[in-house]
This record gives structure tokens, sequence and C-alpha cells, in this order.
């Protein structure tokens, strides 16, 4: 049965706006508490750290970061990896990404600067390999993906591979040229699914530790502008919303070959923002929508692995989403209400909550979080 619910501006400060942070706790009891540690990004030049108990947020800390579009935490639990969604860096045309030591408490202490590629401008998404050994990044503005290789654990990245794109799309508006958006590494980690909203098309790039080299090319519908990625854990599926046509479909993917096979369903509404994932793997979390945002939730057959909703919530705004690993916890940024979101899921099907302000952030950008279990 699908549950629809409605939520204003107005109308949530008025249910959370009268208690102070601390105090606004979820209405599900019993459930899991929140990632240890959270770190957003916000588009005043700046990352807030903040521990987390259950769903109590305290800020620790605030570090400066030119234009945190995404934030990626290594894999050692060491290095946090902030990519500034710039035009130019050092007075070229390029972004950047930064490097960030993460203390025992998980505070931030700023290490490096790397300039990316030249035209590598705007850059909004960085892919890390689970191994922590490579990244790539999808670079929107200058039309390109930089291969990124690590020194010193991780803490001095390198460029060492460059793949420029081409091509575009009917909209105008925004298909002009290439427009790369996020990169995604398969569960073989030797080969990196990406999506292009400029030219409406997902691609898989073979990877290893010098070059990126093209696959293969997959042509979603014209005009849909393909923008956020998620691959099933099982690593056969693979989700994509369409930020153009807020639509959202289903593909079959065969990691041994690395090929994209087919479209399993395509749902036209009320998608096309970012996607998250429970942790048992039978539920699908989407955002986005024409007019007011709406956060979904989908039932996932893995027999068939087509989708079916289970519920809907009415929300300001969602600019980014992050599900943790270990919790049932969905966490999502909204730049309308300029803060964290936190919606407890039920541990059976990951149905959500009502949500709470878990923490007040200008103008977020990102998210990452880090679990207290190793």
């Amino acid at each position: 049965m699908k549950q629809r619910s409605s939520l204003n501006r107005r109308h949530f400060l008025r249910i959370v706006g009268a208690a102070p942070l601390a105090l606004r706790t979820s209405v599900a009891r019993g459930l899991p508490s929140s990632p240890r540690l959270a770190y957003v990004g916000s588009g005043c030049g700046e990352i807030y750290v903040f521990q987390i108990d259950g769903p109590n947020w305290t800020l620790m800390q605030i570090v400066a970061c030119k234009a945190p579009a995404s934030l990626t935490v290594h894999p050692n639990r060491r290095i946090l990896y902030a990519v500034n969604q710039v035009a130019s860096h050092q007075h070229l045309p390029t972004g950047s990404v930064e490097t960030f030591t993460l203390a025992p408490d998980g505070r931030l202490a700023a290490f490096s600067k790397t300039s990316l590629s030249l035209s590598a401008t705007l850059p909004r998404h960085l892919a890390l390999s689970p191994d922590g050994k490579r990244a790539v990044v999808a670079i929107h503005g200058g039309g390109a993906y930089n291969l990124l290789t690590f020194l010193d654990g991780g803490l001095r990245p390198q460029i060492t591979g460059i793949l420029k794109e081409s091509g575009c799309g009917p909209t105008a508006l925004h298909q002009l040229s290439a427009h790369p958006s996020m990169a995604l590494f398969d569960t073989t980690q030797s080969r990196v699914l990406t999506s292009d909203t400029g030219s409406d098309r997902i691609s898989v790039f073979a990877v290893n530790e010098t070059s990126l080299t093209v696959h293969q090319r997959f042509a979603t519908d014209a005009g849909s502008g393909p923008a956020h990625l998620l691959l099933h854990p099982k690593g056969d599926i693979l989700f994509v919303a369409n930020q153009l046509n807020c639509s959202l479909c289903s593909y079959k993917y065969d990691p041994e070959r690395g090929r994209i096979l087919h479209c399993i369903q395509c749902i036209a509404e009320d998608t096309g923002g970012p996607l998250a994932l429970h942790p048992s793997g039978r539920t699908l979390y989407t955002t986005g929508g024409s007019e007011d945002d709406v956060i979904q939730a989908w039932h996932i057959d893995r027999t068939t692995g087509r989708l079916n909703r289970l519920q809907s919530w009415h929300q300001p705004s969602a600019r980014s989403v992050a599900i943790t690993a270990e919790r049932n916890t969905l966490l999502v940024v909204s730049d309308t209400l300029d803060g964290v979101l936190r919606f407890a899921a039920e541990p059976a099907d990951g149905r959500l909550h009502p949500p709470t302000l878990a923490a007040e952030v200008p103008k977020p950008l990102s998210i990452a979080t880090l679990s207290d279990s190793v």
C-alpha cells in the first residue's frame, strides 16, 4: 500500500523549531542510532563536522573548504576528500580536490589541495575505489573525467589519466555539450560506471592505475539527462536517476563482462534526484521532482529487479542523500531548510518514520558519514 505524506518548510519548522537540536528526537523508538560522525559541505565555503548520538547531533568543528560539492571518506578512515566545484584554481581554468586528515575524534585538518587537469572546471563528484587506491572525478563543466591515484596511503592524489568527452542533447539549456555528473566503481573495481547529463548516456570505463578507456556506451532517452547512479550490492542492477525529465530507470548489469544489458523498468514521476539504498538491499530511496521534491521508498523485487513504491514524502529541495551502511537511517541534505533531515527507517522493510531536523547548515551541498564500527 502506498503512503503519501506532505511536509512544507513552515509546517516542518513549526514541528521542530521550538526545541533545541539536542532535544529533537525521532518519533521511532528502539531503532538503531545514526553513524558516529557526519561531514556536511556548505556552499558558504565550509565543512561542518558533527558528532552523532542517535538523533542528537553536536557540532564539533567548522573548517574552510572552497566549494565542497562532493565529500568522500577513505576506507582507512583517516582521510576525507572534498571536490571543489569551482571554475578556477590558482588562476587557471580548473577545479580542485582537497585532502583532509582525520583525528581520532573525527576532527579535520587541511593537508593538501590538488589541481585537476586544465579545463576541468566545475567538478561535481569523486568516486573512490573500494580498495582506496584510485579515484575518478566527474567534471561537469569541463566535460571530462580525471583519474587520480594516491601516494602516501591516500594523502597525495596525482592525476594519472584524463578522458575528454563530447556530445550533446536536445535540451538547449542543459545539453549543449557533455556534462559528466557522477562516477561509480562496480564490484570488480576494474570498471567505472558514469552518467553524462549533457549527452544522454551512461558509460562503462575500464580503469587501471594510469588510464580510463571506454568499454561501453549506452544511450538513454533523448532529453532524459542521466545524473545520479546507484549499484545494487549484488552488482547486477544499476539504478539511474534522470535529472532533466525527472525519471528513474533500472538496468540489468553484468559485472563480469562490464556490460549494461537492458532496461528493466522506467518510472516517469517525481524522481531525478540523488539515490540511496537501505542496508538490507531491499529498499531504494529516491529524491527529486519537477515542483516540490519528493522522497520515495521503493521495494526492490530481487527476482525481477522491478520497483514497487512503498511510500512518498513531500519535502523541500533535497540536494544530496546519504544512508549509512550499518544503520537504518536516511540522511537528506535540504538547501531549502538549510540543514540535514534525519529519517529513521524500519529494519524490516525500510519504511520511513517522520523526519527530524538533525542539524542546521547554511547552503548545504554534500554529506559523508563515518560509522563508529570498524
